[in-house]
């Protein structure tokens, strides 16, 4: 991943610095969520952190999302290191709106929120003490399903053989830039359904990365009629299996199964 070629995809929309330095930030890519965004963001500011960053990635929302959240940014400017929105000229897709937040941030460590999901306090602080204790590469939680369903994830401890019968990660996850970068960010799929996070993951792998999974609900996500929970069908799934068989042959062989959220 070039950060130069990245950020020319994109625009500041707001930008401020308290000139404090923080260790982490919030990518937080958005597309078309102005009605829940809000409930991300607020749950950044709830969060126990001394200094936090946040950085929204405004994928050409033709909803006023990204000014919305310019708003609340401003609104909050005090509780953030630095805090920025982002704007694609384009619609670039999840991946790229990821990509454009690390881009765009320079905090050693990195949390992937989608617009439509939710934090829960302790979650960043527990999370960065558990990376900076362990040395892993990335860390993550369980998941408490809210919204059309109410349940708990599939998360569990890191193993990469696990990832053959599917993926059990969710893309919610605080990660070192430096593995990120490693790894050449997110990669832009042939079929943009949520599988981002799951190659991410084969990716890690193969590069002999760890991660820690911390067995408590720290993260919320969203279930939704748009939500990728819904959106993984039968009708993407072979076409989309195939090409992550293509991308991590010696990973995934041909014994998976199955991709859980």
């Amino acid at each position: 991943m070039q950060s130069y070629d990245v950020r020319r995809l994109s625009e500041i929309a707001y930008d401020a610095d308290n000139g404090v330095t923080a260790e982490l930030s919030v990518v937080v890519p958005l597309y078309n969520y102005a009605d829940v965004v809000i409930e991300a963001l607020n749950s950044v500011v709830e969060q126990d952190l001394t200094a936090v960053s946040a950085i929204v990635v405004d994928d050409a929302s033709t909803d006023r999302g990204g000014e919305q959240a310019a708003r609340f940014l401003a609104q909050h400017s005090e509780r953030f290191a630095t805090a920025r929105v982002v704007r694609h000229h384009r619609n670039q897709g999840l991946s790229m709106a990821r990509n454009s937040g690390i881009a765009w941030s320079s905090e050693p460590y990195l949390f992937m929120l989608d617009a439509d999901n939710r934090l829960r306090s302790p979650a960043l602080s527990r999370l960065l003490a558990a990376l900076q204790c362990s040395g892993a590469a990335f860390g993550y939680s369980q998941l408490r399903w809210f919204g059309e369903e109410d349940g708990i994830g599939v998360a569990d401890v890191w193993d990469p053989a696990r990832l053959s019968t599917g993926n059990y990660i969710d893309a919610m996850a605080l990660i070192r830039r430096d593995a990120l970068l490693a790894a050449g960010g997110y990669a832009t799929l042939a079929d943009d359904h949520g599988w981002e996070d799951y190659d991410l993951w084969c990716r890690f792998a193969e590069l002999g990365f760890d991660g820690v999974f911390l067995p408590e609900l720290l993260c919320e996500y969203r279930v939704h009629g748009a939500s990728m929970l819904r959106s993984r069908t039968n009708d993407h799934f072979d076409a989309l299996m195939a090409e992550m068989r293509l991308r991590h042959p010696a990973l995934l062989c041909s014994s998976v199964v199955g991709v859980n959220p």
